[in-house]
C-alpha cells in the first residue's frame, strides 16, 4: 500500500492575509513618497506656476498625513504579529463585508478580515486628508482632482468590490461636499487663478459638471479595477491548488516509482538467486546425460536420453537469459564501464556466429569502422545485446536469405544495425516484441526452441546505456533492428 500524503489547506491560501499585509506595506511606503513628492511640489508650484497656495493648511495636512502614515505602521507591525481571539463581533461582522471573497478561503479568516479592515481605513483617512488638501489648493479649480482615482485603483486591488465601491462614493460625496460648502460660503474657497475665473467655483452648473466626470471616472476605475483584480485573484487562487494538488501527486508519484524500484530490484534478486539455483544442477544434469550418451545404449534409450540431454540444455539456456535480463535490469547493481572497442566486439562477434549462418545457408555481411570517439559501457551487456540480434537474424532466416550488420558513429553515440531478409514480423506482434517470454506466432513454427528473452535483454541494455531500440519489418521480406547507445552510459 502507498502512504499518500496528507493534504491541508494549500501553503500559497494560507498565506493569504501575510500577503495583504504586506500590500498594506507597499500602500504605507507608497504614502511616504507621497507626503515628500506633494512637499516638493508646493515649493515648485509656489515658486514656477502663477498660483496662491494656502501653505499653512497645507503643510498641516501633510504632517496629519505624515502623523497617520507612521501610526499605520506601528498598527502593521502590531498585525503582523499572532492574532488573539477577542475580536469584537462588530469588527469580525464588518471584516466579513470587506474582505475579499477569495481571501475568505484563505483558512486565516480574521487575520485576512483585519489586515482588511486596517486596509478600509487607511484608504478612507486618506480620502478625508486628500479632500482637505484639495480644500486648500483651490478645490474644484484643482486639476489633481484625479488622485482620487489612484485611492479607488489601490482599494480594488486590497479590497472587496462592496468596499471599492465604498470608498468611490466616499470619494465622490467629500469632494461633492467641499465644493457645495464653497458654493454656499460655509468654507472659503482658496482660489488658484489661471483658467478658471474668480467666481467660476461658484457657477453650478460647471461645478456640477466637474463633479459628474469625477464620479463617472470614480466608478468606471472601480468597476475596472475589481473586474481585473477578481480575475487575477481567482486566477492566482487556482494557481496555488493546481500547484499544491501537482504538488501532492508528484510526492505520491516519487513514493509509488520508489516502490516500484524496490520491487524490481526484489524481482531481480528473486530471478538471479533462482537462476544460480538452477545453473549448478542442470549443469550436473547435462554432464551426466552426455555421459551416458556417450556410452553403447539400445536405440530407443539413447533417443530418450538425447531428448533429455537438449532439454536440458534449453533450459541451461533460458536460466543463462533469466541472469543476463536481471543484470541489465539490476538499477541497484554498479556496472564495470569502460572503453570498448565496440567495432572490434562487433566483429569478433559476428565471426562468432559466422559457422551457424554457413550451416544455415545464410550470408552474413559486416559494415564497420571504429568510431573516432571513445566508447564506454558495460562490456557484458554490449556482447549479450550483439550476440541475441545477430543470432535471432540468422535463426529467423531462411535459407539463402542474407544478414547485414552495420555499425557506425553517429552524433550522439553509436548505432548498430541488424537487417535480415527473414520471415518477418506480423504487425500485431511489434507492440509485445520486448515483452518477457513473447515470441510471434510465425516464429514460433519455424523455430520451435526458444526462450523468448532475447528480445527483452537487447532492450533492457539498450536502457541500462540510456540508448533505445526501434524495430521495422515487413512479413515475408524482413527485418531491420537499429540499436543506438551514447558514447558515455546516462545514469
Amino acid at each position: 500500500m502507498i502512504d499518500l500524503p496528507k493534504t491541508g489547506p494549500p501553503p500559497g491560501l494560507a498565506s493569504a492575509a501575510a500577503e495583504l499585509e504586506a500590500l498594506l506595506g507597499w500602500l504605507i511606503r507608497l504614502r511616504w513618497v507621497a507626503v515628500v513628492g506633494v512637499a516638493c511640489f508646493f515649493e515648485v508650484a509656489r515658486r514656477v506656476f502663477p498660483v496662491t497656495l494656502a501653505l499653512a493648511p497645507l503643510y498641516g495636512t501633510l504632517v496629519a498625513l505624515a502623523a497617520c502614515n507612521a501610526l499605520w505602521m506601528t498598527v502593521l507591525r502590531r498585525l503582523e504579529q499572532p492574532h488573539g481571539e477577542g475580536t469584537a463581533r462588530w469588527v469580525r461582522a464588518l471584516g466579513r463585508l470587506v474582505a475579499p471573497p477569495v481571501l475568505e478561503q484563505a483558512g486565516a479568516d480574521r487575520a485576512t478580515r483585519d489586515a482588511a479592515l486596517f486596509a478600509n481605513l487607511q484608504i478612507a483617512v486618506d480620502l478625508v486628508l486628500l479632500a482637505a488638501l484639495l480644500h486648500f489648493a483651490g478645490g474644484i479649480e484643482n486639476p489633481f482632482i484625479v488622485f482620487f482615482v489612484f485611492h479607488v485603483i489601490i482599494a480594488a486591488m486590497l479590497l472587496s468590490r462592496l468596499a471599492t465601491y465604498v470608498h468611490a462614493t466616499l470619494g465622490l460625496l467629500l469632494v461633492s461636499a467641499v465644493a457645495f460648502a464653497e458654493v454656499s460660503g460655509v468654507l472659503r474657497h482658496w482660489p488658484l487663478g489661471g483658467t478658471w475665473g474668480p467666481e467660476g467655483y461658484r457657477d453650478v452648473p460647471l461645478v456640477s459638471a466637474q463633479l459628474f466626470v469625477l464620479g463617472a471616472m470614480l466608478y468606471l476605475s472601480a468597476y475596472m479595477g475589481t473586474t481585473i483584480a477578481g480575475r487575477m485573484r481567482r486566477r492566482e487562487h487556482d494557481n496555488i491548488v493546481l500547484s499544491h494538488e501537482l504538488a501532492n501527486k508528484a510526492e505520491i508519484l516519487e513514493r509509488i516509482c520508489n516502490r516500484l524500484e524496490e520491487s524490481e530490484e526484489a524481482r531481480s534478486r528473486y530471478i538471479r538467486k533462482v537462476a544460480h539455483e538452477l545453473r549448478g544442477p542442470l549443469g550436473t544434469i547435462q554432464t551426466a546425460l552426455k555421459v551416458v550418451l556417450s556410452d553403447i545404449l539400445p536405440p530407443s534409450a539413447r533417443d530418450m536420453v538425447g531428448r533429455a540431454e537438449r532439454r536440458s540444455g534449453e533450459l541451461a539456456q533460458v536460466t543463462q537469459d533469466l541472469l543476463a535480463l536481471s543484470r541489465a535490469r539490476d538499477v541497484a547493481a554498479e556496472k564495470a564501464l569502460r572503453a570498448v572497442p565496440i567495432a572490434a566486439l562487433v566483429r569478433e562477434l559476428v565471426e562468432e556466429q559466422r559457422p551457424v549462418a554457413t550451416r544455415a545457408d545464410v550470408t552474413l555481411e559486416l559494415e564497420t569502422s571504429e568510431p573516432a570517439r571513445e566508447f564506454r559501457a558495460d562490456p557484458q551487456g554490449v556482447e549479450q545485446l550483439v550476440r541475441n540480434l545477430v543470432a535471432n537474424a540468422i535463426r529467423y532466416t531462411p535459407r539463402g536469405g542474407r544478414v547485414t550488420v552495420r555499425l557506425a558513429e553517429v552524433p550522439a553515440g553509436v548505432r548498430l544495425e541488424v537487417a535480415d531478409t527473414g520471415i518477418g514480423i506480423p504487425e500485431e506482434a511489434l507492440p509485445h516484441l520486448f515483452e518477457e517470454f513473447y515470441r510471434a506466432d510465425n516464429a514460433r513454427e519455424l523455430a520451435p526452441d526458444g526462450s523468448g528473452l532475447g528480445l527483452a535483454i537487447v532492450e533492457a541494455v539498450a536502457g541500462q546505456h540510456g540508448g533505445y531500440v526501434t524495430v521495422a519489418s515487413e512479413l515475408g521480406r524482413g527485418t531491420t533492428f537499429i540499436v543506438e547507445l551514447p558514447l558515455e552510459p546516462v545514469a
